[in-house]
């Protein structure tokens, strides 16, 4: 697979070079939010790299490095612009942009036709063809509209409004609509593809489909995973992820399912041993028999979709009996040779503009929050999140928002010199990670400069008979976990681990791995009280196979309650409380998030004081939408009233009709700004 990946062209392209500096182009970067994750990962942990840029809406990469390092950029550009096996069912996760290139193409030739005409002029009769042509593809979208969805869709009174524009002998003014129609439409869907919650659950599906494991034996093949059977056997090796249940045939693995549970420990397996969903193979090879198929797995069963909210029946209503009632009487009317009358029909859809209004505040606040690191898939979350009372936290989750710590205490006499037992802890990491770019434990290990280097590592329970780590200096060493008293659960932390080093009888000293609570989310956690949202940590045990179940339970508890509640959550336990939950918040900026943070309507990065920011900006644009709705509604009024009187033209009816958007748009923009100016990203304390 990697030799197929290094023969074809490389999926970027350098645009501009100077000594120390590149920018180039990759496609991935602009459609894929998962790509632009996993680069931001590698990128970060990549030490001689001294700084580089992402520009989601150009799908451009801007770095800067050593001029010395040059000839290693290739290398590190084809692990950073490539998602990791066992995750290529992310990349293409939006929409295609068929209908968005469509309307471009519509909107450019609009507008091309309306210079010439004012460069040159062309005549009327021209001018009414080329507008009427400029129609039919809008008459065909509607006409495919109505017969699959058998609703008449709002299009159908722009097009009418149009329509009886060019039968007045107007068809610059009916060119100026289509355009400005297609303007809209264009801004919106470049803006941001809105996903629904619907979508997302589809990503179970797609993982089922897309993703394959090489089945064991002679007539080896590769198989979607959805597709395997029970006591099927298959083949694992480094970098391999598990998404069903299995046990080890033959061969030995190392493994470790931080996406399961959030557990840091690898794990050596042996014939006999299970591995759960979610473990990723640090190295080794093994041939393991299938327990249960993908499809019986208790972790990837979502529960049913919540109720579809009251805020969609108006959008139903209109399509249903307000757009016909109008579109019927403006089409009688302009029979009737009554165009002004028909005009004002056609342009009245206050509930449709300010449904426009508030989707492109929505979208437009998801598209600028992208460049924060903020993803937002859903845009309804802005409505949402504002009307959350109670906030619950998987326990894996708190633990990844503490800060880890190790320490290092030599024993008396071990002759060792300061930082030693660091560089072997730093060398387990290296030879674990040797094929994965996953941090297994924190960023201190990987910063280590000259980590000693591990020839073999034997895992054991820490408890019972550690681990051997032989050292290729010939040092045989057992680290287990400490029993010295002082090595409880601290008062202001969570000790994670007190690791004891030994060679022989003779002990060489201690490192402790701390959590330590991160004094940002704690800053989070009491501006979030102040803001009247309850937070609660839920879960505990990361080995009970009912811990994904109990944390739903709780979730539909508190719904049961009549409260709105967000989830935030990072492991796949967390899945079925995630797509419960009114607002799904994942914490998406290292590998162990990626697949759960695809499930959430919002998806934070690096920092946590986000969360009551964009609390505070959900309740501030809906109160902005509130206002628009108030202007719309007072302009559709007095311009169909002076339109169906004569006291305007059609031209100034034209004008009047998305002036109120745009002054809407300038609303949207402004409450927006003014909550997000001088925000800036805080990774130190991650």
């Amino acid at each position: 697979m990697v030799t197929e990946v290094s023969a074809a062209a490389p999926p970027w392209q350098i645009r501009s070079e100077l000594p120390g500096r590149v920018r180039l182009h990759c496609l991935g970067l602009a459609e894929s939010e998962a790509l632009r994750r996993h680069c931001r990962t590698v990128l970060t942990g990549c030490h001689w790299l001294e700084g580089f840029r992402i520009n989601p809406v150009a799908g451009c990469l801007s770095l800067r490095f050593p001029i010395q390092r040059r000839e290693g950029l290739d290398a590190l550009m084809e692990l950073a612009l490539t998602l990791p096996h066992g995750f290529t069912a992310l990349q293409n996760i939006t929409r295609p942009r068929a209908r968005s290139q469509r309307s471009i193409r519509h909107a450019a030739l609009c507008a091309g036709l309306l210079g010439v005409d004012w460069l040159v002029g062309v005549p009327v009769l021209a001018l009414q063809g080329a507008t009427a042509l400029l129609m039919v593809p809008v008459v065909l979208e509607l006409i495919r509209i109505v017969r699959h969805r058998r609703v008449l869709p709002v299009e159908a009174l722009d097009l009418g409004f149009s329509a009886v524009l060019l039968q007045q002998g107007l068809p610059r003014e009916a060119l100026m609509d289509l355009a400005l129609d297609d303007g809209s439409t264009i801004l919106q869907e470049v803006s941001h593809h809105e996903l629904s919650r619907g979508d997302y659950r589809d990503l179970i599906t797609r993982l089922a489909e897309q993703e394959r494991v090489r089945t064991a034996g002679p007539d080896a093949v590769d198989k979607p995973i959805g597709e395997l059977c029970r006591a099927e056997r298959i083949q694992l090796q480094g970098g391999d992820p598990v998404f069903v249940p299995c046990q080890i045939v033959s061969g030995e693995l190392v493994a470790i399912n931080r996406q399961l549970t959030g557990d840091w420990h690898p794990r050596q397996y042996r014939p006999g041993d299970a591995l759960e969903p979610g473990c990723l193979v640090l190295t080794g090879t093994a041939e393991l028999e299938v327990l249960q198929a993908f499809a019986d797995c208790p972790q990837f069963k979502l529960p049913p979709p919540l109720q579809e909210r009251s805020n969609s029946l108006v959008k139903q209503a209109g399509q249903r009996f307000i757009n016909p009632l109008l579109f019927t009487l403006g089409s009688v009317l302009a029979l009737r040779g009554a165009s002004e009358q028909a005009l004002a029909a056609f342009q009245f859809n206050p509930i449709n503009d300010w449904e426009t209004s508030r989707n492109a505040n929505r979208l437009a606040a998801a598209a600028e929050l992208r460049l924060h690191g903020i993803n937002i898939a859903n845009p309804d979350v802005f409505s949402n999140l504002g009307r959350i009372q109670r906030l619950l936290v998987s326990h894996s989750c708190e633990q990844r928002l503490h800060q880890v710590e190790l320490k290092e205490e030599g024993a008396p006499k071990s002759g060792l010199r300061s930082g030693e037992l660091i560089r072997i802890l730093a060398g387990v990491q290296q030879w674990l990670a040797t094929n994965s770019t996953l941090p297994l434990w924190n960023m201190q290990l990987e910063n280590v400069s000259n980590p000693i280097p591990v020839q073999h590592l034997e895992l054991h329970d820490l408890s019972q008979k550690g681990w051997t780590v032989d050292l290729q200096d010939g040092r045989r060493l057992l680290v287990s976990r400490s029993s010295r008293p002082e090595a409880s659960p601290l008062s202001r932390g969570v000790m994670v681990e007190p690791l004891e080093f030994r060679e022989g009888e003779r002990c060489l000293g201690w490192v402790t791995l701390q959590r330590k609570p991160n004094e940002n989310w704690k800053h989070v956690r009491q501006q979030l009280e102040e803001l009247g949202i309850a937070v609660e940590v839920v879960g505990q045990s990361v080995d009970d196979p009912a811990e994904a179940s109990a944390r739903l339970q709780r979730v539909e508890a508190c719904q049961a309650r009549g409260e709105q509640v967000g989830y935030l959550g990072d492991v796949i336990q967390d899945i079925p409380a995630l797509a419960r939950a009114d607002v799904a918040i994942g914490l998406d900026f290292d590998e162990a998030g990626m697949l759960t943070s695809k499930l959430c309507d919002l998806a934070l990065s690096r920092d946590p004081q986000w969360l009551p920011r964009l609390v505070v900006l959900s309740r501030s644009l809906k109160h902005t939408a509130d206002g628009n709705a108030v202007m719309i509604g007072l302009t559709h009024v007095l311009s169909s009233v002076a339109t169906a009187g004569l006291a305007i033209s059609p031209l100034q009816t034209v004008l009047l009709a998305d002036i109120p958007l745009l002054l809407a748009e300038l609303r949207n923009i402004n409450s927006f700004r003014s909550h997000t100016r001088g925000a800036v990203s805080s990774p130190s304390n991650w």
